[in-house]
């Protein structure tokens, strides 16, 4: 919604508990705003009123035991009022709403909850009815009753959304409409996506704890669903810590229920794969696709799919083929499917490019369950008649309603540019896809998914997105609610670590850092160490104990090993921390810990010969190095650490050898470059060292300086004076 500089004071008055200065923000909003709504100016006149009563009385030195409460009734008005303020500002500086605003607003509506539920019943009821009326006259009158009834939801939607904040008595109202079983649960569904829409743009208590009650109270999960991921996304913690503490409250409650949290813990891993929907895409067209299609016959063309002519001499030729393509596809199929079913939203990529239908113009239908009698698509069931394909799709197939309505508006144009013979099978109800139990339509997890998908392409690809907070958001990190202060210190931590590790698993390294700044001190075991040690090393600043206010890479591995001492991994990282601090002796002493669990670790050994070159034990080093290429010639780890070993004790012949072999590989370090130019400085090759050194600087496009820098102390130490230094700078 739209932005404005004297409201944003308000209201960091407001969560700064600042009622005053709050007061005089909204008065400097409405001198520079006077077209504001009267009533407005009535309510602040009211409040600065009875703050001024409020604060005479206390100037005058009387205690009174009632003014920590007086002051938070105050600072809620001022937020209410701020709400409304904010409300009308969004209203008058948006086209789109200010035209919804005025359409649903006019005299002759009636939106009081008792109006409200008459209509929605009197749907239901109408509904009922027609089943008893023969099927050719129920036929037109039930197209009139649900167009008539769509353009009544359409116009309680946009009431809600473009509605001010709600009163206790509203909000209860509301909330017995969306828990009554005498309301189509279809409706209830697309009013909580408009109270959810209204609530994040604007925080408003009464809609916010609606959605909680409803997601405590209904009995229809798909209800429940949508009403979990409205309160969610319509948190607002800043504000739940200073001026509305029944929203912790309320929250901290609701998470003793432990399904609760498993449900929260759900939703946050499912949100993360909408996000990555683009990236599944580019992996389907890149990876599956072209192997699904190539071994069924068919090729993509401009002119749509079209059938291959079989070769007669390819069976003879090829008796296995048939077989082999078999099992690839199978094999394309499965990974498909299975990416499905952890979670990935495979289908946006294709569904994405069927969101130009006008319908698609009308916000409600981005959001809308799916139901085969919406007036919108009348036009296109009529023409597909009972093709059993497009049935099986709309009733067990694992689309999201979006899609659905997609794939309805799209199929008549569709189905003219696949082949005959597919097309009788699609009648006949042969042609299918992976259809989906009931018990698995009506789950938890797949209802709160398709409408999360719902939500992403809402928020991705309709044309009105830009006029609401989006949730999907990169820049304000919406979507990772678990990073929300407000879940802190509450029984949801015990499921920090499994998302935080989900995340890093999914290389969202940016979110799980931000995950990890949410945890309580208390909540900080060995996982917790050890995932910020991973993101300190990947150049995260972690909040945490020390001078600096974030823990150091040592720090972290410290703590895990205090809290599991002798641990492999936190050994390792312990190891990493300190050879990157320079500390190779304590480097050295860790990885001697490490091959006492495991003695024969090829990683461990050639770590601990780096660690003993550093220290300049170069024959306990080499003895290592000698076995390690012993045991494996070829390895190019081993080979790049033994030829350096050898520069830094002298050996530069042997060494020039393995650095020959190592720069004709067919992709050569610079690194070897650089090691070789050393080499053969150290040992009176000033030529072939600068020659080195050029070439390296070249590859790395990195000042000459650099080469005086990386080994300064090993350069003096084998005799090179300054004046030396100076001349090989010069010449490169």
């Amino acid at each position: 919604m739209a932005d404005c500089e004297a409201l944003n004071r308000v209201r960091a008055c407001l969560t700064g508990r600042n009622l005053g200065e709050a007061i005089q923000a909204m008065e400097n909003f409405l001198a520079a705003y006077p077209q504001m709504d009267l009533s407005v100016s009535d309510r602040l006149l009211a409040i600065r009123t009875d703050y001024q009563m409020m604060a005479d009385y206390w100037r005058r030195g009387f205690k009174d035991p009632q003014l920590p409460s007086l002051y938070d009734t105050l600072l809620r008005r001022m937020y209410t009022l701020y709400a409304r303020a904010s409300a009308g500002y969004a209203i008058t500086h948006s086209f789109f709403l200010s035209a919804l605003h005025q359409q649903v607003n006019g005299p002759a509506r009636d939106w009081t909850p008792q109006a409200i539920k008459e209509m929605l019943e009197s749907f239901v009821s109408e509904v009922a009815m027609l089943a008893l009326e023969p099927e050719h006259v129920a036929e037109e009158r039930r197209k009139a009753c649900y167009a008539r009834h769509h353009q009544e939801m359409k116009a309680l939607f946009y009431y809600i959304l473009t509605s001010g904040p709600w009163t206790d008595g509203m909000g209860q109202a509301m909330e017995d409409i969306l828990l009554s079983p005498t309301v189509d649960a279809n409706d209830q569904q697309l009013l909580i996506s408009s109270v959810m829409l209204s609530a994040m743009g604007i925080y408003d208590m009464a809609k916010f704890r609606t959605l909680i009650h409803v997601y405590q109270q209904a009995a229809e999960e798909a209800v429940r669903q949508r009403a979990l991921v409205g309160w969610v996304f319509s948190l607002d913690g800043e504000l739940g810590r200073t001026v509305f503490p029944e929203e912790v409250t309320l929250v901290e409650r609701l998470l003793e229920d432990e399904q609760t949290c498993k449900e929260l813990t759900e939703l946050q891993k499912q949100t993360v794969y909408c996000l990555n929907a683009e990236k599944d895409h580019a992996t389907l067209q890149s990876e599956i696709m072209p192997d699904l299609l190539k071994h069924q016959g068919f090729r993509i063309t401009r002119n749509g799919i079209e059938e291959q002519e079989e070769d007669p001499l390819h069976d003879i030729l090829h008796p296995d083929e048939d077989e082999q393509n078999l099992e690839r596809v199978e094999a394309s199929f499965q990974k498909m499917m299975d990416m499905q079913k952890q979670g990935s939203d495979i289908y946006f990529g294709g569904f994405s490019q069927m969101k130009r239908f006008p319908f698609f113009n009308e916000l409600t239908n981005w959001l809308v369950p799916f139901y085969i009698h919406h007036p919108d698509i009348s036009e296109a069931v009529s023409k597909v008649g009972q093709n059993r394909f497009l049935q099986s799709i709309m009733t067990k197939g694992p689309f999201c309603n979006s899609d659905k309505y997609s794939f309805v508006l799209a199929f008549e144009q569709v189905i003219r540019q696949i082949p005959q013979s597919m097309r009788e099978m699609m009648e006949r109800g042969e042609a299918s896809i992976e259809e989906m139990t009931g018990e698995e339509r009506r789950s938890a997890t797949y209802v709160r998914r398709t409408y999360l998908q719902d939500l992403y392409r809402f928020f991705r690809i309709c044309q009105r997105r830009t006029e609401f907070r989006d949730i999907f958001s990169r820049e304000t990190q919406d979507y990772l609610f678990f990073a929300n202060p407000i879940f802190s210190k509450t029984h949801l931590e015990r499921y920090f670590n499994e998302v935080a590790a989900f995340l890093i698993k999914k290389k969202r390294t940016d979110d799980a850092a931000y995950l990890l700044t949410n945890y309580g001190t208390y909540r900080q075991d060995f996982q917790y160490f050890m995932m910020a040690g991973y993101l300190i090393q990947n150049g995260y600043a972690i909040p945490g104990g020390t001078d600096s206010g974030t823990w150091s890479l040592k720090d972290c591995y410290e703590q895990a090993l205090r809290l599991q001492p002798g641990q492999e991994r936190a050994l390792v990282g312990y190891a990493r921390a300190l050879f990157a601090e320079g500390n190779y002796q304590g480097a050295l002493d860790t990885y001697s810990q490490l091959l006492a669990q495991q003695p024969e670790k090829r990683n461990y050994l050639l770590n601990k010969a780096v660690c003993l070159t550093k220290v300049g034990q170069y024959g306990e080093a080499l003895q290592l190095l000698y076995w390690l290429n012993y045991e494996d010639e070829a390895d190019v780890a081993t080979n790049r650490v033994l030829a350096w070993t050898l520069t830094c004790d002298g050996k530069y012949e042997q060494a020039q050898k393995i650095y020959g072999w190592l720069l004709s590989l067919e992709e050569p370090s610079p690194e070897d470059l650089l090691n070789d130019g050393y080499c053969l400085w150290f040992s009176g090759d000033i030529d072939g060292a600068a020659d080195c050194f050029h070439r390296y600087l070249t590859e790395t496009e990195k000042p000459a300086v650099t080469i005086m820098e990386n080994e300064h102390e090993l350069i003096q130490a084998k005799g090179i004076t300054e004046p030396e230094m100076q001349m090989m700078l010069y010449i490169l």
